[in-house]
């Protein structure tokens, strides 16, 4: 414990930084006469817990007072003796060094003794849980019914090793560690009263490396002070605590983004040479990744972090650019090479390693790797399709007497609902009332009608063959993001039917079919066909079967169906077939086996 801490630790109540609800607890109870006979301080090392004990003691013993008082004069033989440790009244013990059962049975038999000075006998029980069991259990008697003069005060840092038992008999207080606004203001008003001349940047680093604690943040001021002969800025304690500066890890995170690996590694090379730690490097990369993965999630780094202005707005930039994969898999790496470091091996060549692979993911032929461009991918990559245009006519078939020319148009067509034509044509004629019309027009698409409920008849349309459909695919998939081209690799176009192509996966490629049939790629395969058609489409996927896509009809078919042919006389498919076919697709989708009912 520095000298600094120990002239500037808190003397009572109103002195104490943070710990309201413990403050506010204890003065009001000392105020009302209800002060119980034992209590349990708890928390992380450097919160306070035995200078509140001893302000306690100094509150029951003061001697100014008529009784207890929250505001102890300070001034008295027993407060002075208190806060100089050499009380009789106000005993300190080590339990960590008298932690045995003589200890306590010591400790037992003089607290039948009257306090010398004033009111109270505190037992100050410090590392409380390095008790024996034994020892813990010699306590218990006493901790339960202890003389009206005896205060006994527990204080531990890890609570849950003591018994049960002797936690039910005290009346317990968690210390929170104190924010870094609480450890700066503790800072400077110990700086003010020393004559420290320290900015404000040097103090924000002082509360960001003591870990939440009071006595390492005044005794890390104390060492400063006496090396910068009463001054101290930020880069001076930079150097004397041999922390990593923020702008040499600005400048590093700044090369991983730039994808710089022969800058990254100059510059751990200068550290090196320098005598920078590599532990420490680490620790502070990782500290600094932290804050970018935060800013990833939060918008912005933590107040906690008390960073500058220059070091918050790196942070930021950082996380713009990083991302959230990126930042991981880093933070990943540098706790794998910290964990190396601790096992003795090679930290600088981990390290270099790492920056490679950060700065260069193609190099990182690992899972995180791909993880890694895959993700700068999707990043690069335009999620939506280009824009719409026009489509080059498609090529011309070979006329033939019994099909309808694409440009023909079915009398019934009307301006308010053109019929959907692939190639531009000239503006058709009417059919003469005595030309012979084909038996059975073929299917068309057509753009989405004001009332889709009511589709178009199949007579409206014209014929797009698999081969102009595999024509056109290749044009859809240059159109789709590199993630969908993926996923639609294994697929291709069947047929075109009713103002919707109709796209078949394998059996195998199931996975992928349920990919593609998502609400966002469905639209977005349907917007690229449709820029490649030069009209509105939709999208229907469906699974091929397990010996491959249906035939394409033969020439004399006047429409190519995707559903099984009926008979030419028949309007409606026979129920039964429908059954079939129904049954037989659902044994082959769930592998099942059809069983003849008994």
């Amino acid at each position: 414990m520095s000298a600094l801490y120990r002239r500037y630790r808190p003397q009572d109540l109103a002195h104490v930084v943070g710990q309201r609800h413990v403050v506010r607890t204890l003065s009001n109870a000392i105020e009302q006469g209800k002060v119980r006979h034992a209590y349990l301080f708890s928390g992380p090392r450097g919160t306070g817990k035995t200078s509140i004990a001893k302000i306690l003691g100094k509150s029951l013993n003061c001697q100014a007072a008529d009784g207890p008082t929250a505001s102890p004069c300070l001034e008295c033989e027993s407060c002075r003796t208190i806060q100089d440790g050499t009380a009789l009244d106000v005993l300190e013990l080590d339990a960590a060094s008298n932690r045995g059962i003589d200890d306590i049975r010591d400790i037992r038999d003089r607290v039948a003794q009257q306090p010398v000075l004033g009111r109270s006998r505190v037992y100050i029980l410090d590392e409380a849980h390095s008790l024996t069991t034994d020892a813990a259990n010699a306590l218990l008697k006493t901790l339960e019914e202890p003389p009206e003069h005896v205060v006994f005060i527990l204080c531990t840092t890890e609570p849950h090793r003591l018994p049960d038992t002797v936690r039910g008999r005290c009346q317990s207080f968690a210390f929170l560690r104190p924010t870094a606004d609480e450890l700066v203001e503790a800072l400077r008003r110990v700086a003010d009263a020393e004559s420290i001349t320290a900015d404000d940047d040097a103090l924000r680093l002082i509360a960001r490396h003591a870990g939440g604690s009071f006595r390492d943040a005044i005794s890390t001021l104390d060492q400063l002070a006496a090396a910068g002969d009463g001054a101290l800025d930020a880069v001076s304690a930079q150097a004397i605590l041999g922390v990593v500066p923020d702008e040499v890890l600005t400048e590093l995170v700044g090369h991983v983004l730039d994808g710089d690996a022969r800058a990254a590694l100059s510059l751990l090379d200068a550290l090196v040479e320098g005598g920078q730690d590599l532990g420490r490097l680490v620790r502070d990369l990782v500290d600094r990744l932290r804050l970018v993965l935060l800013a990833v999630e939060l918008g912005a780094p933590p107040r906690s972090a008390m960073l500058g202005q220059a070091a918050d707005a790196a942070v930021r930039d950082a996380a713009a650019r990083m991302g959230e994969t990126a930042a991981l898999q880093m933070v990943d790496g540098l706790l794998a090479v910290e964990a190396d470091l601790r096992m003795g091996g090679d930290a600088r060549l981990a390290l270099e390693v790492l920056l490679i692979k950060a700065c260069r993911p193609a190099a990182d032929r690992s899972l995180d790797g791909a993880l890694r461009r895959l993700d700068a991918l999707e990043g690069g990559a335009t999620v939506a399709a280009p824009p719409i245009a026009p489509a080059p006519p498609a090529p011309a078939a070979a006329p033939e007497p019994a099909a309808v020319e694409p440009a023909a148009v079915e009398p019934a067509a009307s301006a308010d609902n053109p019929p959907f034509d692939i190639a531009p044509a000239p503006e058709p004629d009417p059919l003469p009332a005595s030309s012979e019309a084909p038996a059975v027009p073929e299917p068309t698409p057509q753009p989405v009608a004001a009332t889709p409920a009511a589709p178009p008849p199949p007579t409206e349309g014209v014929e797009l063959g698999p081969a102009e459909l595999l024509d056109v695919w290749d044009a859809v998939l240059g159109r789709v993001s590199p993630k969908l081209r993926s996923i639609l690799n294994p697929a291709r176009p069947l047929r075109l039917e009713r103002g919707a192509v109709v796209i078949g996966f394998p059996a195998e490629a199931q996975f992928q079919k349920s990919s593609a049939d998502r609400d966002h790629n469905r639209a977005e395969v349907a917007q690229a066909m449709s820029a490649a058609l030069g009209a509105t489409v939709r999208i229907v996927l469906e699974t091929l079967p397990e010996d491959g896509p249906p035939a394409p009809p033969p020439a004399s078919a006047g429409v190519p169906s995707a559903e099984p042919t009926p008979d030419a006389d028949d309007d409606e498919f026979d129920p039964v077939t429908r059954e079939e076919e129904f049954v037989r697709s659902l044994v082959e989708t769930l592998d099942a086996s059809e069983e003849d009912p008994e």
